[in-house]
């Protein structure tokens, strides 16, 4: 199951954790190389860079269609 607290240990954010191992994040994140979930996380990472591209790219094209039928 996709978790963003696991996603972000993955990543080797440290922010939000609340335990008292932090130093562990960098070795797990470390585990990661060359696996298929390095891939995978990969994929996901770049989509929701993509979604986000695309939200604000929508959002402009509404604003735009709203000035136009206001002209």
């Amino acid at each position: 199951m996709y978790c963003k607290h696991r996603i972000r240990i993955l990543h080797g954010v440290i922010e939000a954790i609340v335990s008292d191992n932090t130093i562990d994040v960098s070795t797990v994140a470390s585990w990661l190389a060359g696996t298929d979930v390095e891939t995978a996380l990969q994929t996901v990472t770049s989509l929701e860079k993509e979604a986000e591209r695309i939200k604000s790219a929508l959002s402009a094209a509404k604003k735009a269609l709203a000035k136009c039928l206001l002209n």
